[in-house]
C-alpha cells in the first residue's frame, strides 16, 4: 500500500475529524493522520471517511 499523499487534491477520500464541543477539527489524507491530530488536540473527536 502506498501513502495516501495528495488524496484531497485528487478529489478522493479524506478523513474528517470533528468535535461536538466547538473545537476545530480538520480534513486529513489518512485515518492515521486524523487519529494523531485528535490525540494532539486532547482526544474525544469523531473521525469519519468522506468521499470528495
Amino acid at each position: 500500500m502506498g501513502c495516501n499523499c495528495g488524496a484531497r487534491r485528487r478529489g478522493g477520500t479524506v478523513w474528517v475529524l470533528s468535535y461536538g464541543d466547538g473545537r476545530q477539527g480538520g480534513e486529513y489524507g489518512s485515518k492515521t493522520d486524523a487519529e494523531i491530530a485528535d490525540v494532539r488536540k486532547g482526544g474525544g473527536g469523531t473521525i469519519r471517511q468522506v468521499q470528495k
